[in-house]
């Protein structure tokens, strides 16, 4: 009976220290919709691989749970968070701080930009520059004349098909800083129509002719969007492809318009090359009016 006692008191006494062990080194955590909060005793990456990764001793036979309202079983802990839980938000925060620590070269940059073309719709140069844009999935705005589009409406179609923007560049391409209102109307409605003939939708942007306005002709003209640019290639003027490409590349900028014309053979030779550089540059292609 002796012998007894005497193992039932030892058996009591392992199972108090064992308890107290567990009371005390039990981690204090507070864990809730993935957010981790530590008091002063407990630093979670170091408890994460102490107590998670790698557990050691009485630890080892812990429950997967860390207890909500911190402290071990008896403290007033109503829920329990499970590890994997503090583990994604650790890797989370892990990610996010490998990518602040990254130089700002290797950093994700997202610059747009955006092609437009002048002047068309031309029946052999317009359905090559579609082409190419095509093949790169590049997506462009197309600011037409209403005198061609007439001429050509099955290339506008095309264009519009293809998911590319159809704006409006008059319907003569006269300069409105030299018209009266009345005709200033008359060169946009009447482009208007074409394009609304040829695609069934009608423009809500126009760019016009020489880049020419004043407020007589944005008062006359309220109704649609005026367009500028702000990267010239002037492809019109030199109609040399490397000369198109090397002056792309000295404007090239984040929110640039791209000023090139869909008439002449060499705008569509060159842009290609237009294309490459600007993609290893990272831009990324956009219309018009996802630009502004």
């Amino acid at each position: 009976m002796g012998k007894k006692i005497t193992v039932l008191s030892i058996l009591c006494g392992i199972l108090i220290v064992v308890g107290y062990r567990l009371w005390i080194d039990t981690p204090s955590t507070y864990a809730s919709n993935k957010a981790v909060s530590m008091n002063a005793a407990y630093y979670e990456p170091s408890a994460s691989k102490g107590y998670i990764n790698e557990p050691t001793g009485s630890l080892n036979k812990m429950m997967p749970f860390y207890m909500n309202a911190g402290g071990a079983p008896g403290r007033n802990c109503t829920t329990y968070i499970k590890v994997e839980n503090i583990l994604d938000n650790k890797q989370a925060d892990d990610v996010q701080e490998n990518e602040q620590q990254q130089p700002p070269e290797q950093q994700a940059v997202h610059k747009k930009i955006a092609l437009t073309f002048d002047d068309g719709p031309h029946k052999n140069v317009t359905d090559q520059i579609l082409m190419t844009l095509q093949k790169y999935e590049v997506k462009a705005t197309f600011f037409v004349l209403g005198q061609n589009v007439v001429k050509y409406p099955d290339v506008v179609k095309k264009a519009d098909a293809f998911g590319h923007e159809i704006a409006n560049h008059t319907w003569s391409h006269k300069n409105l800083t030299k018209l009266n209102a009345q005709q200033m109307r008359a060169e946009i409605d009447r482009a208007n129509e074409a394009i609304c003939d040829a695609t069934g939708k009608t423009p809500t942007m126009y760019r016009p002719p020489f880049g020419a306005i004043d407020e007589k002709v944005r008062e006359s003209i309220d109704d649609i969007k005026p367009v500028l640019w702000n990267i010239d290639t002037l492809d019109w003027q030199h109609k040399t492809p490397k000369k198109t490409l090397a002056n792309l590349k000295s404007q090239a900028k984040d929110n640039g318009i791209i000023l090139m014309h869909d008439i002449h053979q060499q705008s569509a030779d060159a842009l290609e090359e237009v294309i490459l550089y600007l993609k290893e540059e990272g831009y990324e292609f956009v219309t018009t009016s996802q630009l502004l």
